[in-house]
């Protein structure tokens, strides 16, 4: 009595939410989280077979093979990295995850704008980029993060791995959304929180460096000589005087007798294309001709500029 006690009402505002507080360490570029909303899936731009969960994090595929395209709600920064864990995989089916970048906004597409496979289907159109993870890499649990720079380079890693090497190309003067096929052996992915990347590059020693400011120069990228294709970080430019580069993301184009290199886009048809003028053999005809007609189309191995592809004939 006689004493008035004051009390400061609880601040009502939300806390300041911060997404992908995962620790980043290893190789790679250096990564820091994003602030602001995590990507979802979108929930009306989908395959059929797609079910999402009710926050739109996950998105399974029921039924068959196909018929599970997706993307996010939300168009993704340049060097926002696209973060996907693998769920659920099932063995039985042939060929994994797709996945890449589109310029036209899902909210604008209807249910006949989306065909059962991003790869050869969407990707055949203006606008769409994506390939496939190799099989290999699409085990359960695993975490895969991609993400597209100001060149219109995209590059993928597996568990916070060293990036490889992915795509070229990609028209960055828009806002681009996140594709995803969950396809083949892939059953499942939940989108994580998202990571940004600062633009970097590795230089011959193998050392990372790298500024917001970037250089409108090519990224040059070292080959550990020591181990195979598929273990080594990224390609060596195409002015390197070493002996012409291999890319991880695809093996060395096998010998003409072989019957068992596949092309290296639709993971299906067999190598039959020779790309002019860097001379490589990592396409099937179909998708060579359809990379020809791409905008700044260029060698998946190299990455040099594309003239023309010709189809060989074996005996």
């Amino acid at each position: 009595m006689g004493n008035t006690v004051h009390r400061t009402p609880p601040d009502s505002s939300p806390p300041a939410r911060l997404l992908a507080t995962r620790p980043c360490c290893g190789p790679g570029p250096e990564r820091r989280p994003v602030l602001g909303e995590a990507p979802r899936f979108h929930t009306q731009a989908k395959g059929k077979n797609v079910r999402l969960d009710g926050h739109s994090r996950r998105a399974t595929r029921r039924n068959s093979f196909c018929n599970g395209v997706t993307f996010t709600q939300r168009p993704i920064r340049l060097y926002e990295q696209v973060r996907l864990r693998l769920v659920a995989v099932r063995p039985g089916w042939s060929g994994a995850l797709r996945f890449g970048f589109t310029a036209h906004d899902p909210s604008l597409m209807s249910a006949q704008d989306i065909p059962k496979y991003a790869c050869p289907d969407l990707v055949t159109r203006p606008g769409y980029w994506a390939k496939a993870l190799p099989e290999n890499l699409a085990l359960r649990d695993t975490v895969l993060a991609y993400w597209a720079d100001r060149h219109g380079r995209v590059f993928y890693s597996v568990n916070d791995g060293e990036p490889v090497l992915f795509h070229c190309g990609v028209a960055v003067g828009g806002p681009l959304w996140a594709l995803i096929d969950v396809y083949g052996i892939t059953d499942e992915v939940q989108l994580l929180g998202t990571l940004q990347s600062s633009p970097a590059t590795t230089t011959p020693s193998g050392s990372l460096s790298g500024s917001q400011d970037d250089s409108d120069s090519d990224m040059t990228f070292s080959v550990n000589q020591s181990s195979s294709a598929s273990e080594s970080s990224l390609v060596t430019a195409p002015s390197s005087p070493l002996s012409p580069p291999v890319s991880p993301v695809f093996s060395p184009p096998e010998p003409a007798g072989s019957k068992n290199s596949e092309c290296t886009v639709c993971f299906d048809g067999e190598v039959d294309t020779v790309i002019y003028t860097c001379g490589h053999m990592c396409l099937c005809h179909s998708c060579g001709l359809r990379l020809k007609r791409q905008a700044r189309a260029c060698c998946p191995i190299c990455r040099r500029p594309i003239k023309d592809v010709i189809k060989i004939y074996r005996p």
